[in-house]
């Protein structure tokens, strides 16, 4: 189930285009069984949607540029190419990113909190970056690299680092499941509303959305969810 927003009243992404996918039974059911952050792991995908994956990469605005993450492994995910949707491997460890890395994708990382890094730091050969919208209060996606967030440098030279936030911070960066950002809050609403009233036929929601988007636009995928079948 698919939901897209044209304009997103996000506090971090700010004013642009973003969508949320969930599963059909389980709000987390597009979220691989194997990520960290989930809640309750056995109600996770086993495997990518291979026809919805083919559509998130082609789904970018004309001009413009999208962005999103999975925890789905690296090696199953598309290396970046030009004027195709980035797709960031999201990691649940620091070795994880560098091993992603090593196979050619971006990748980010979510750290604990109390994690600072403002300056960046490098591991093993491999520089970790924060987020900037994390630093200011009055920075988002779409102030992010000059029209060109970070996020969407599928071939930037270095790994951004998310510090966990929120009521299950705590959980992040220890082998305990859950940690999600949107498993509670705003986020969570819109993410739980998205199972009931979202698109049923994601793939082609998203190819219309993205092509009716105006040229130059940023387009955030997934400020909740990820590309497994749910």
């Amino acid at each position: 189930m698919l939901k897209t927003v044209t304009v997103s009243s996000n506090r971090k992404t700010g004013p642009i285009a973003v969508t949320y996918r969930s599963g059909a039974c389980n709000t987390f059911g597009t979220c691989p069984k194997s990520c960290g952050l989930h809640p309750t792991p056995a109600t996770g995908a086993d495997e990518i949607d291979q026809d919805y994956m083919r559509a998130l990469v082609d789904a970018v605005p004309r001009n413009g540029q999208a962005w999103t993450y999975s925890h789905f492994a690296p090696e199953l995910l598309p290396a970046p190419a030009q004027g195709k949707t980035v797709i960031n491997y999201s990691a649940d460890t620091m070795d994880q990113a560098v091993a992603a890395w090593d196979l050619g994708r971006p990748a980010v990382v979510a750290a604990p909190a109390g994690t600072d890094w403002a300056g960046g730091v490098e591991y093993k050969g491999v520089r970790f970056v924060r987020c900037p919208a994390e630093l200011s209060d009055n920075f988002t996606c779409a102030q992010c690299g000059n029209g060109r967030p970070l996020c969407a440098q599928g071939d930037r030279d270095f790994v951004i680092v998310f510090v966990a936030h929120g009521p299950n911070a705590r959980r992040v960066g220890y082998d305990v499941d859950g940690g999600c950002y949107a498993s509670t809050g705003p986020t969570a609403i819109q993410w739980h509303g998205t199972k009931t009233k979202g698109a049923p036929n994601d793939a082609q929601a998203l190819a219309s959305f993205a092509q009716a988007l105006p040229p130059g636009s940023l387009l955030r995928h997934h400020v909740a969810g990820d590309l497994g079948r749910g």
